[in-house]
C-alpha cells in the first residue's frame, strides 16, 4: 500500500491531464512524485508509522486536501471545476478535523471501558518482607554508573533507561548498554551486554553483565535499530514500548509492547508483545497472559497511565471531566511506578487525587498487571496520604542529614497501608529505609530492611494502641526471662546478627551487633530477661534485652 501512496502527490485534476499535457505539466509531475516518494519513505521509514488505512489517512489526509485546492487552479478553469476540487479539500480537511479532536470528545466515556477495571473495597494483601524492593532507582543508577566506567571504550556508549525486573525470583534493576552515537556504531560491532543492581540489598555490588554481544538495541541504526528490526517483520502493529528484560539465564531480551486503537487513532488497548533476541535478532509475538514466564512488562507504562486517565477522567463523559466534575480523579503521573506483589507478579501503582491536585491524601490507587492487563482500583484506601506526602514526612525527618526520600511505593505490611521510602543523600548514595504508616504518618526507619521492619512492628503495637484499626497480627509488647540454649553469630547486612535458641521455645530470637554490642557476649546457659514484639511468626526480632547472667558475675 505504502508504494501507492506517492501518487496522491499528482495532480488530481483530470481536465488537467487533459487540455495540459506538455513537456512542462509532465515535468511538474515527475517533481510531485518525487516529493510523494521523500514524503512517504519520512513517514514510513523515518518515522517508522504503522502501515494502516487509519496511519495513512491521518498522514495524508491534509496533503491531498491540499492537492486539491493546488489541483483546482490551471489556466482554463471553469467554475465548477474550482468547486468540485475545492470542495473535496475542504470535506477532507473536515474528515480530518473530525477524527482528530472531535470524535475523542464523543468517545471519551467508551474510552472509560477499555480498561475494564474492577472497583474494590478490599485492601491488598499483605505483603513479604523479602519482596519489597529496598534499592531506589537514583542509588541503582549511580552504582550502574561507576561500573559503567570500568568498560572499555567506555566514549563508544552510554547507559540505556534503568527497569526494575524480576530474575529468577530475585529483583534486579537493570539497565542496558547502549551506542552513544552513529560513529561509534558504525566502529563496534555490538554493546558488551548490560548491569545488574539488586534491588533488595543496598550492599550488593553492582554487576556488569558481558557474556553477550547485543546488536539489536535501540540506539543502533538501519536494520539493527531495535523499532526498525521489528517494524520491518510487524508493518501493522501499533507499538508502543520497549522494556528490557533478561530472561532467568540472563539472556537479554527486548519486549516490544503493540496495541490496537478502538477509535480512529485514540483509545490504544494493549494486546501483545513481540519478545526481540537483543544477541541474533530473533523474534516472536505473544498475546497478552501468554507471554514466557520471565516477561514482566507486557503492557507499555504509557498504555498503563491512558488507562488511568481514562477510568479516572470520563465515567461521566467527556464535558464532565471540565464541568460538574462528578466522580472525577487524577492519577498522579510522577507516582506510576513498576512495583511487585506477594506472588512477584509486577503491577503498574499509581495514586489518584482530587481533580485540583490540593492536598496530601489520595482518594484512591489502582494496580494494572503488567503480564494481563488486569486493573483494579482501590476505592478504599480514599483518605490516607499519597505518595508526595509521605516523602515530605520522610525529608523533614532527615532535614538536618539534608538526605531525602524517593520513589515511595505503597504496601499492605502486618494489614496495615504503609509507604516504603528509601533514603538517599544529594549524591544519591543509600543511607536508609523509611516506613510512612499511610493512616497516622508515623516514620519509622533503620539501616536494614529488617531493622526497619522490627521498628515499624514496634510503632504499630505501641504508638497505635488506642487505635481500633491496629492489625491482628500485631500483639502486645512481651517481657520475658529465658534461658539460652543454642547461639549463633552470622554477618549480615549492618554488622553480626545473633541468632538465639531458648529452652522450651522453638522460635529464633534475632539481635544485632549495631544494636546492642553486648549481644556478641551471650552464650548458652545465660538467663536473659528479652523484650520484644510476640508476632506469632517464627522469627522474632529482640527489642531490648538484659544478661541477667552477667550481671550476677558483676
Amino acid at each position: 500500500m505504502m508504494y501507492l501512496l506517492p501518487l496522491l502527490f499528482l495532480n488530481v485534476n483530470p481536465l488537467a491531464w487533459i487540455y495540459e499535457r506538455n513537456a512542462l505539466f509532465y515535468k511538474e509531475q515527475v517533481l510531485r512524485l518525487i516529493i510523494g516518494a521523500i514524503y512517504t519513505f519520512v513517514v514510513f521509514y523515518i518515522f517508522l508509522i504503522d502501515v494502516t488505512l487509519d496511519a495513512a489517512f491521518a498522514w495524508y489526509a491534509v496533503v491531498v486536501a491540499l492537492n486539491f485546492f493546488i489541483s483546482s487552479f490551471r489556466k482554463k478553469r471553469t467554475n465548477m471545476e474550482l468547486n468540485i476540487l475545492s470542495g473535496m479539500g475542504v470535506i477532507l480537511i473536515l474528515a480530518a478535523g473530525y477524527f482528530t479532536f472531535i470524535n475523542p470528545i464523543f468517545t471519551a466515556s467508551e474510552r472509560n471501558e477499555i480498561p475494564e477495571a474492577e472497583v474494590s473495597q478490599e485492601q491488598l494483601e499483605p505483603i513479604n518482607e523479602e519482596n519489597i524492593r529496598v534499592v531506589p532507582y537514583e542509588y541503582a543508577r549511580y552504582q550502574s554508573e561507576v561500573v559503567f566506567g570500568s568498560l572499555d571504550n567506555y566514549a563508544f556508549y552510554s547507559l540505556g533507561e534503568s527497569s526494575i525486573q524480576k530474575i529468577d525470583d530475585e529483583l534486579f534493576w537493570v539497565t542496558p548498554i547502549e551506542y552513544s552515537d552513529f560513529f561509534r556504531w558504525i566502529r563496534t560491532d555490538s554493546v558488551p551486554g548490560y548491569i545488574a543492581v539488586s534491588a533488595e540489598d543496598p550492599n550488593d555490588q553492582a554487576e556488569l553483565v558481558d557474556d553477550y554481544e547485543m546488536t539489536v538495541v535501540p540506539s543502533a541504526f538501519f536494520g539493527e535499530n531495535l523499532k526498525r528490526h521489528v517494524r520491518r517483520s510487524y508493518p501493522e502493529e501499533i507499538l508502543i514500548g520497549t522494556s528490557f528484560e533478561p530472561d532467568e539465564d540472563g539472556h537479554p531480551y527486548y519486549v516490544y509492547s503493540y496495541a490496537n486503537y478502538q477509535h480512529f487513532r485514540h483509545g490504544a488497548k494493549a494486546e501483545g508483545v513481540i519478545v526481540v533476541d537483543a544477541v541474533t535478532g530473533e523474534m516472536e509475538d505473544y498475546a497478552l497472559g501468554e507471554m514466557p514466564a520471565f516477561i514482566d512488562q507486557g503492557i507499555a507504562e504509557s498504555i498503563s497511565y491512558n488507562y488511568n486517565q481514562w477510568f479516572g477522567w470520563y465515567k461521566n463523559g467527556f464535558l464532565n471531566r471540565f464541568l460538574g466534575r462528578e466522580g472525577v480523579h487524577e492519577p498522579r503521573r510522577e507516582e506510576l511506578i513498576g512495583v511487585f506483589n506477594e506472588d512477584l507478579d509486577m503491577h503498574w501503582f499509581v495514586d489518584h487525587e482530587r481533580p485540583t491536585g490540593e492536598g496530601n491524601t489520595m482518594v484512591g490507587f489502582s494496580m494494572i498487571n503488567a503480564r494481563t492487563g488486569e486493573m483494579t482500583y482501590y476505592e478504599g484506601a480514599s483518605g490516607i496520604l499519597n505518595g508526595e506526602a509521605s516523602r515530605s514526612l520522610v525529608d523533614r525527618t532527615f532535614e538536618r542529614e539534608n538526605w531525602v526520600g524517593t520513589q515511595p511505593v505503597l504496601y499492605s505490611i502486618y494489614e496495615e497501608y504503609t509507604w516504603v521510602v528509601p533514603v538517599v543523600d544529594r549524591n544519591d548514595n543509600y543511607r536508609k529505609l523509611a516506613l510512612v504508616h499511610a493512616d497516622s504518618g508515623n516514620v519509622v526507619y533503620g539501616d536494614t530492611r529488617r531493622e526497619a521492619f522490627d521498628e515499624y512492628q514496634y510503632m504499630l503495637a505501641t504508638d497505635l494502641q488506642s487505635d481500633a484499626d491496629i492489625p491482628t497480627d500485631v500483639a502486645n509488647e512481651v517481657v520475658e526471662t529465658k534461658t539460652v540454649l543454642r547461639v549463633s553469630i552470622t554477618e549480615g547486612e549492618d554488622g553480626q546478627v545473633i541468632r538465639l535458641l531458648f529452652e522450651d521455645d522453638d522460635r529464633i530470637f534475632t539481635i544485632t551487633s549495631s544494636e546492642s554490642t553486648m549481644a556478641t557476649f551471650i552464650e548458652p546457659g545465660d538467663q536473659l530477661e528479652i523484650n520484644y514484639i510476640d508476632t506469632e511468626e517464627q522469627n522474632i526480632s529482640i527489642q531490648e534485652f538484659t544478661n541477667l547472667t552477667l550481671e550476677e558475675q558483676e
